[in-house]
């Protein structure tokens, strides 16, 4: 049973992408920028500060409760021309909780965040981007897309450092890439702080960071672009 319900999805969904979105397939120098876990009243605004700075716009991923408490993060959000979409309604690992309870989080995440944006929601991010049979049937009752990443800031990650930080990311950016940081949580102990410099090097260096919706080519993969690799 645990090859089905686990198994399955890892391989699928996780590894081969499949029903979900993990870059775009665009040959210029575009990325996405992507923020989980907020907002946080003491580090989201930082961070939107040096987004504001460099003139950048992101796709926020945002617990419910996070977002219910603070509104007027989520307003400053939307009015400064982020994309705001559901994170979870628990962050929790799909893979150690109930499929009950892993079936509805993407169902209460949507609906809960969408209460507070005023918009349908688009995307979603499981924690961790984990996913079982019963997370993608809950994205599909929610009407959402999975969101993934291809690359990882690892801004949460031990002996991550501000300083090193933008040497990491810039490594590893290539056209059409999803970065994923963090805006609140252990990863935006090190973010916070590097993102100024790591969006004067993302520039310095040709790239055009935007949000997740306006990537060139992103797409949910369907079994076409798998089984051909695309």
């Amino acid at each position: 049973m645990g090859a089905v319900y686990i198994g399955l999805p890892y391989l699928l969904v996780q590894r081969l992408n499949l029903g979900i979105v993990r870059q775009g397939f665009g040959t210029d120098k575009t990325v996405a920028l992507t923020f989980d876990d907020g907002p946080d009243p003491a580090t989201t605004p930082a961070v939107l500060d040096a987004l504001r700075a460099a003139g950048v716009r992101a796709t926020f991923f945002v617990i419910a409760a996070n977002a219910e408490a603070h509104p007027d993060l989520i307003a400053r959000l939307l009015q400064e021309g982020h994309e705001v979409e559901p994170h979870a309604a628990r962050h929790v690992h799909a893979w150690i909780r109930s499929p009950w309870g892993a079936l509805l989080d993407p169902v209460r995440a949507a609906r809960r965040v969408s209460a507070v944006t005023g918009q349908v929601a688009r995307y979603h991010r499981p924690p961790h981007g984990a996913y079982t049979l019963a997370t993608v049937l809950g994205q599909h009752m929610a009407g959402v897309t999975g969101a993934h990443w291809s690359v990882e800031g690892g801004d949460w990650q031990r002996g991550a450092t501000p300083e090193s930080l933008p040497a990491q990311v810039l490594a590893k950016l290539h056209p059409g890439a999803v970065l994923v940081l963090h805006d609140a949580g252990p990863g935006a102990s090190v973010t916070v702080p590097a993102l100024p410099e790591l969006l004067r090097q993302i520039q310095e260096a040709g790239w055009q960071a935007l949000p997740l919706g306006e990537l060139r080519g992103v797409k949910a993969r369907g079994w076409r672009d798998v089984l051909s690799r695309k």
